[in-house]
């Protein structure tokens, strides 16, 4: 019955892997032929696109929990915006940094280094009380919009400025090939960009749903809190399209791409993917979460923040102090601070 459950939740995160890829696909191709300003459908893309895990979960797991599926779903779906953010600036910027020295640039660093720190601090506010209601989820959504209004200027500045040396880490990616986006290229009809949409938008939550549910019988099965789940298993899980992203662009020599995408969906995470299934229905925050999870957050932020900030580079003993930081907390989250 275990190994069927592990099995599921694999295939669940498979899912979400393939159907975010295919939404994104067809909305850029949409977006494209509609006439939509290149620079706002990458970033948008970019930025929202690598989230898309973690807003299914939030969105199926409001739904589940409104029609009283299962009350461990609050510690699931809160813990896995903490999780994800957690694994990715440590686990995931950690093995990155391990394969090579990543260089960052200084608008990367002034613009999304301070807003980790004020993304999670609005989540605080809104969840200090233990619960996040629909009220705190709209000034969740608020807030990322104001901060998506804020990249799209910096970005349109960048854009003007095509002498410097930032404006190659602006780059677009294609979401399933990885490779530039050619505009001109485009074959497909509105038709069959619509079907990829709506097929990939129908994978992507059927796949999050799966995901939902198989982690609520292996936290009932080992008696585990749900945040515990939510944090380690489908936080590492809904992270994994932000590793794939990030390793093609390493590969393609565009390390701005991957640190910037990892900053930039962490901040997605924790406001717009928490917001969209608080929308929905209220969800309640374990008080261990406010207690441990989100001031080992802040430590691994700062950490983060000045390993890039030294030099305007990662380098791998940084890269081995964010694993080990990810290890540590995993440790003492599964051994004290589980409840």
């Amino acid at each position: 019955m275990i190994f069927f459950t592990l099995i599921i939740l694999l295939l669940g995160f498979i899912g979400i892997f393939f159907g975010g890829k295919y939404v994104i696909v067809g909305l850029e191709n949409i977006s494209s032929r509609l006439g939509i300003s290149h620079l706002l459908v990458g970033l948008t893309v970019l930025a929202i696109g690598t989230s898309l895990p973690e807003i299914s979960v939030s969105v199926m797991g409001g739904i589940d929990k409104l029609l009283g599926y299962s009350e461990i779903i609050d510690g699931i779906v809160i813990g896995n915006k903490i999780g994800s953010f957690l694994v990715n600036i440590t686990l995931i910027l950690g093995l990155l940094g391990l394969s090579q020295h990543i260089f960052v640039s200084k608008w990367i660093l002034r613009r999304e280094g301070p807003m980790l720190f004020i993304s999670v601090i609005i989540f605080l506010i809104v969840a200090v009380d233990g619960v996040i209601t629909r009220f705190d989820a709209g000034i969740l959504i608020l807030s990322y919009s104001l901060y998506l209004i804020l990249i799209i200027k910096s970005e349109k500045k960048i854009e003007r400025i095509k002498n410097e040396k930032e404006l190659l880490e602006t780059e677009e990616l294609d979401q399933v090939d990885f490779i530039p986006i050619e505009y001109a290229k485009k074959t497909t009809s509105i038709k069959k960009d619509i079907g990829i949409f709506l097929i990939g938008l129908l994978i992507l939550l059927l796949a999050a749903e799966i995901v939902v549910l198989s982690a609520i019988d292996l936290a009932t099965e080992f008696n585990i809190p749900g945040n515990v789940v939510g944090i380690l298993i489908v936080g590492i899980g809904t992270s994994i399209p932000e590793l794939s992203v990030d390793l093609i662009a390493l590969r393609r020599k565009s390390a701005g791409i991957a640190v910037g995408d990892i900053l930039g969906s962490n901040i997605c995470d924790i406001l717009l993917a928490t917001g969209s299934g608080a929308i929905i229905t209220s969800f309640n925050v374990p008080s261990i979460l406010i207690l441990f999870d989100i001031p080992m957050l802040f430590g691994a932020i700062l950490i983060t923040y000045f390993s890039l900030l030294t030099e305007k580079v990662l380098k791998r003993w940084e890269s081995i102090l964010l694993l080990s930081y990810f290890g540590f907390y995993s440790f003492l989250k599964l051994l004290f601070f589980s409840i």
